[in-house]
């Protein structure tokens, strides 16, 4: 999913009246589960941090941190 996709979603959820909810995450594999908290655009790689085998050494990626 592209950022631009991602707002889209969002936008259509506050559109349709559901602007002041919370919002969390949910971890399908494990069941973890906690409030987002803020994004930013990076180019890192490693175990701790992702995205894993989603992109390319060296492509920049949207990440969202998850939790306090």
């Amino acid at each position: 999913m592209t950022l631009k996709d991602f707002i889209a979603n969002l936008q259509k959820l506050e559109a349709e009246g559901h602007g002041d909810k919370l919002v969390f995450y949910r971890h399908g594999a494990s069941g973890d589960c906690g409030l987002l908290s803020s994004a930013y655009v990076t180019d890192e790689i490693d175990d701790d941090t992702g995205p894993f085998d989603y992109v390319d050494e060296g492509e920049e990626y949207i990440s969202i941190y998850a939790g306090n």
